[in-house]
């Protein structure tokens, strides 16, 4: 069978313009929609991943923070209970010094409050013992002890040195030959005119015929407790035991007074005590 090669390259025309209008009008069309679409698929792929970029930058953003976040909150955690822990400790340790200062302060109070109560059992004794030993030597007192404390004055006085004579005689003349005397009994006749006959001697010697009349004015005094006191106005001399114990209390109240005062107590007072005192 003979080829028609007209037939068969008309057909090829007509294939290839066949091929040539669907490639124009179909598939062209059909390859532009799926390029188109592509290209937007593209930039919705590209969109998507950007935004997925944005999305992930800023959830890196927002861990960032989120770290910084917590990280900031254990510090101001920490940061508050160091200050917390710091703050106890001051507290506890502001609470001991004052309960330490307490006690001291109640424990001085109280050692104080017993040395006082010591010193004032430690007084009261002290004065007790020299009531007690005066009220003693009161009882003992007699006539023939008062007649030995006559004679021990009469001695002291006529053992004066001269400067007390020149101020005994001047005592005298100041009060005009009056003379005081006290003792815890009367004193006999005899120990008047003896002791009146030395004072008159004396002021008749040291006055060269000047003429004054000793004159005693006797005073029963029991608070002298074995003793005998003359005094011609300030110029006294005396002699008993009271201004002995007198003496003994004021040297103990003195000596108490200094170990009071070491241990930061005074001694109590005594408003009531007195003590007789001889002067010239």
């Amino acid at each position: 069978m003979p080829i028609d090669w007209f037939t068969v390259i008309a057909q090829i025309i007509n294939f290839l313009i066949l091929v040539w209008l669907l490639k124009r009008f179909l598939y062209k069309p059909i390859l532009d929609g799926i390029d188109a679409r592509e290209h937007k698929i593209s930039r919705v792929i590209s969109s998507a991943e950007t935004k997925k970029k944005n999305a992930e930058a800023l959830e890196n953003q927002y861990k960032d923070k989120l770290t910084n976040i917590d990280a900031e909150r254990s510090a101001i955690i920490k940061l508050a209970k160091e200050e917390a822990q710091k703050a106890h400790l001051a507290a506890m340790q502001n609470a001991k010094v004052q309960a330490d200062a307490f006690a001291i302060k109640r424990t001085a109070a109280l050692n104080t409050e017993i040395q006082t109560l010591q010193n004032d059992v430690i007084n009261k004794s002290v004065k007790e013992v020299f009531a007690l030993s005066r009220k003693v030597i009161s009882e003992l007192s007699d006539q023939q002890l008062q007649d030995k404390m006559f004679d021990k004055l009469l001695s002291h006085l006529k053992a004066l040195n001269a400067e007390r004579h020149v101020g005994l005689n001047q005592a005298i003349q100041n009060n005009q030959g009056h003379a005081k005397v006290r003792s815890i009994a009367p004193l006999s006749q005899a120990q008047c005119e003896r002791l009146k006959a030395y004072l008159q001697g004396l002021l008749t010697e040291q006055t060269s015929g000047e003429s004054l009349t000793i004159t005693l004015d006797l005073e029963v005094d029991p608070q002298l407790i074995a003793g005998l006191e003359l005094a011609f106005g300030g110029w006294k001399l005396s002699w008993s035991a009271n201004e002995t114990l007198n003496a003994l209390q004021r040297e103990v109240e003195m000596s108490l007074d200094v170990q009071y005062q070491e241990n930061g107590t005074s001694m109590p007072v005594d408003n009531e005590h007195h003590s007789l005192s001889a002067s010239s």
